[in-house]
């Protein structure tokens, strides 16, 4: 509606125009530019492209009837692709979540020996790697959505499921998912272009609780934004999103990508820039690209392929495995698990620590003895 009380409709056209006479139309050769938009786990999708409007691709997370939500915005200040190129990237964690992460808490004069602390964890498992002279190989496995991300330390038989069904998919063109389907928490992440140098960045938890724990009914998931930069004026990096999201915006609003150096490491990210230049070939030659959907029936809810445990069987898996079981408990410094990751921002953080300790009791009474 303008300032002069003009409302106008879903399609953008200009309803009305008081205090405009009745029989006055020039009402009717005004139109806004308007888009069609959804509701779909607690967030508004809006359609930009050519019609017919395609289907709103209900990824599982979204649609699925259980789970607890929470949801944490972040705005970044540069490109949204190098935000997403960078999910394809699996080697990173070891310094950046493991070096990095014990030097911020240096400078803070919090940095613990607690062995479980997510730090500490991939250090140590780094050093072990290193000490035996084992280095890590990845590569990418395409599928229909996207594509996995397999890894696989030297010292493994290629016959590992880990090796041929990857991990952490790439939903094409925008979304990642973490975690896998025994773990309580998994997360899409979406990067929102708000323009060339801007990307509003989600993160969508969803937790899922054994059936024996009451789990509060959401109407609406809720959302918060938090910043990159304390009140001091210093970025955020004590935590395992913060450092992903200061190497993201570190390159500069835009990468420059000639000056760029890809080493072994990197060939998830290339496969990511292979599979979109791809796409946009697709579309120049008037043909839809992936993960655009026509029917609503067969697109109620998408699973994308996330590994299982035994999927994960004779792969390296994370440190961040380990800690993110116990978010609930405390650490030696005092402080709990959960502080170690972007969660610890969640609305409401105090339930789903509640949560959690539920949760533990009800899998130790499941435990064989």
């Amino acid at each position: 509606m303008s300032h002069h009380g003009w409302p106008f409709g879903r399609k953008g056209r200009c309803l009305e125009q008081p205090p405009a006479a009745p029989d006055h139309n020039f009402k009717d050769k005004l139109k806004l530019k308007a888009y069609p938009v959804r509701e779909m786990g607690s967030l508004i999708w809006a359609y930009l492209g050519p019609e017919p409007v395609p289907a709103l691709p209900g990824w599982d997370l979204f649609v699925r009837e259980d789970g607890f939500r929470q949801i944490i915005g972040h705005v970044l200040p540069c490109n949204w692709l190098q935000v997403m190129e960078n999910r394809g990237d699996l080697g990173h964690a070891v310094y950046l979540h493991g070096r990095l992460f014990q030097y911020a808490l240096e400078r803070q004069g919090r940095l613990t020996d607690d062995p479980n602390r997510r730090f500490n964890a991939t250090m140590r498992a780094q050093e072990e790697r290193l000490r035996k002279g084992i280095y890590t190989k990845y590569r990418p496995i395409y599928n229909e959505y996207g594509l996995t991300k397999a890894s696989l330390d030297s010292d493994q038989s290629e016959e590992s499921p880990a090796w041929h069904k990857g991990m952490n998919p790439v939903l094409f063109p925008y979304i990642l998912h973490s975690g896998h389907r025994e773990r309580i928490r998994q997360v899409y992440q979406i990067g929102v272009p708000l323009d060339d140098t801007t990307t509003w960045h989600i993160s969508y938890h969803c937790y899922g609780f054994p059936a024996e724990v009451e789990v509060p009914k959401q109407d609406v998931a809720p959302y918060v934004e938090v910043p990159l930069k304390d009140g001091q004026g210093n970025y955020i990096l004590d935590y395992v999103l913060g450092q992903d999201m200061v190497a993201w915006y570190g390159q500069g609003e835009i990468a420059d990508r000639t000056e760029e150096h890809l080493g072994v490491t990197d060939t998830c990210v290339i496969s990511y820039r292979k599979l979109l230049k791809e796409q946009i070939e697709v579309v120049r030659n008037g043909a839809e690209p992936m993960n655009v959907f026509r029917d609503p029936q067969e697109n109620m809810r998408l699973v994308p392929p996330v590994p299982s445990q035994e999927d994960l069987r004779g792969g390296r898996l994370g440190a961040g495995q380990q800690y993110r079981a116990i978010y609930h408990k405390r650490g030696e410094d005092g402080r709990s698990y959960i502080d170690d990751d972007v969660d610890r921002y969640c609305p409401d953080r105090e339930i789903l620590l509640e949560l959690y300790r539920k949760a533990e009791e009800v899998i130790q009474k499941k435990a064989p003895t």
